[in-house]
């Protein structure tokens, strides 16, 4: 389980990453709200389940 939940991690700051890295280079802003969409709303969800269950 917390290898998957630290693989999920990494890939969401990837693509948080590549999508402001895009948001600088492009001059979009919607790419830095679906950053932070990205970024925080899969640790929102496992908040939530991990509260849900505990």
């Amino acid at each position: 389980m917390s290898i998957v939940v630290l693989v999920l991690t990494l890939a969401s700051l990837a693509a948080t990453v590549g999508l402001l890295v895009a948001m600088y280079t492009k001059d979009k802003p919607i790419y830095g709200a679906a950053a932070m969409g990205v970024l925080l709303g899969p640790g929102t969800i496992l908040a939530f389940t991990y509260v849900a269950l505990a």
